[in-house]
C-alpha cells in the first residue's frame, strides 16, 4: 500500500469522517479508493461517471478535507495523501520514494520542541509545518 492507513472513520466503521459535504465525500473515497496519493486530475478523472466535471469542485473538495486536517497536500509531488492521524496536527514529516508512488506520513517525536526555538529566535511562529524526505522506500 502506497500510503499509511487512516483513523478519521465515521460511526460503525463508515469510510468517510462526518461532516464532509457531498463533493468531499466523493474526492475522500475516491482517495481511499486508490491508495495512493493523487493529483486534482486524477480525482477529477475518477470522478467524470459520478457527475463531476469541474476542476474546481474537485479543488473546493481537496481545500475543504485539508482545512479538516483529513489530507495533506505534497508539494514536492503535487499530489494529495489521507492524513493517518486522528487528531489535527501542524507538523508533517513525509518520506517520499523517487522510484514508486510509495508516501508514507511519520511521526517524529519532539519536532516540534526542536524547531521552535529556532523560529521564535528569528521572531518567527509557526503555524504549520511540511517535510518531505526524499529517497528510495525499502521496497524500491
Amino acid at each position: 500500500m502506497a500510503m499509511d492507513g487512516c483513523d478519521h472513520e465515521g460511526p460503525d466503521g463508515d469510510d468517510a469522517p462526518l461532516g464532509l459535504t457531498k463533493n468531499e465525500r466523493r474526492v475522500w473515497e475516491t482517495m481511499v479508493g486508490s491508495g495512493e496519493p493523487m493529483k486534482a486530475y486524477e480525482i477529477l478523472d475518477a470522478l467524470k461517471g459520478s457527475g463531476v466535471r469541474a476542476p474546481m469542485t474537485v479543488y473546493r473538495a481537496l481545500d475543504g478535507l485539508e482545512a479538516k486536517g483529513l489530507i495533506h497536500k505534497l508539494e514536492g509531488k503535487n499530489t494529495y495523501v489521507i492524513c493517518n492521524h486522528s487528531r489535527p496536527h501542524r507538523l508533517q514529516v513525509f518520506l517520499v520514494c523517487d522510484e514508486c508512488p510509495t508516501v508514507t506520513e511519520i511521526d517524529v517525536k519532539g519536532l516540534d520542541t526542536l524547531l521552535s526555538p529556532f523560529a521564535r529566535d528569528a521572531g518567527f511562529k509557526i503555524e504549520t509545518a511540511r517535510l518531505e524526505v526524499r529517497g528510495r522506500c525499502e521496497g524500491c
